[in-house]
């Protein structure tokens, strides 16, 4: 039987803490984030985990 594998796609934690940290001072100083720019970084920061189905999920 062929094992199946899954990947989880994720960012890191120092990304949304960036994300976060973009966004209040945006806020706070009555800018605008551009968000074309976040989710370009986005896509270069993802990480994927893999992630083992385990035995309960074969028949």
């Amino acid at each position: 039987m062929a094992k199946t594998v899954i990947f989880l796609a994720y960012h890191p934690w120092w990304f949304r803490l960036y994300v976060l940290a973009v966004n209040a001072f945006a806020y706070l100083a009555g800018l605008e984030v551009d968000t074309d720019k976040l989710e370009a970084q986005a896509r270069k920061v993802t990480r994927y985990r893999v992630m083992d189905p385990g035995d309960e999920t074969t028949l």
